[in-house]
Parts: structure tokens; C-alpha cells; sequence
């Protein structure tokens, strides 16, 4: 029983590290680890959710690669792909070049 149990352990860490990229812990406590495991599986299903209403791009590498390359952008994520619309040129405005 104990071997099983130990081996369920060894099983979620590996899928900790594969799937939510955690290579190392930040913190050495309990509360530490936990804490770490709780945002990257936050931060995994949020992304997942958002890939999930959005048709574009059917590969979840390359949405999260997207959604990490413009995260601090306001964009709804239909538009990250598209560049951003060009501004409207008002005739009586100056053009700096």
C-alpha cells in the first residue's frame, strides 16, 4: 500500500513538472509547494479556458506563446493575432515624421 501510494506521488509530480512547467520549487515548506502548485494550475486551466472559446489557433503551445508575447497588452483575444488597426487620419492634424 505504501508503494502505491508513494508511486501516485512520483506520477503527479511528473505531471506537475511536464505539464505545468514547474521545473524547481520557489519555497522549501509545505505551504510554499503548495502555493506554487495551486497558481501554475490556476494559471494552466485559465489558459486552457481561454484557448477553449477562441477557433484561431488549435494549438495550445502556440496559444499560450501568444497569450505570454502579449500579456501585458489589452487586447481581447481575438485580436492577438491581427496587428492592431491603423489609427484614422484626421485631415486637420499635423503628420510628424
Amino acid at each position: 500500500d505504501l508503494y502505491k501510494r508513494r508511486w501516485a506521488i512520483e506520477l503527479f509530480f511528473r505531471w506537475v513538472k511536464q505539464t505545468l512547467k514547474i521545473r524547481h520549487f520557489l519555497g522549501n515548506s509545505e505551504n510554499a509547494v503548495r502555493i506554487q502548485i495551486a497558481v501554475a494550475l490556476i494559471a494552466f486551466l485559465l489558459l486552457r479556458m481561454a484557448q477553449a472559446t477562441q477557433k484561431t489557433i488549435q494549438s495550445p503551445l502556440a496559444f499560450a506563446r501568444l497569450v505570454r508575447a502579449n500579456l501585458m497588452h489589452r487586447k481581447r483575444i481575438d485580436r492577438l493575432i491581427g496587428g492592431d488597426p491603423q489609427p484614422r487620419i484626421d485631415p486637420n492634424q499635423m503628420v510628424l515624421l
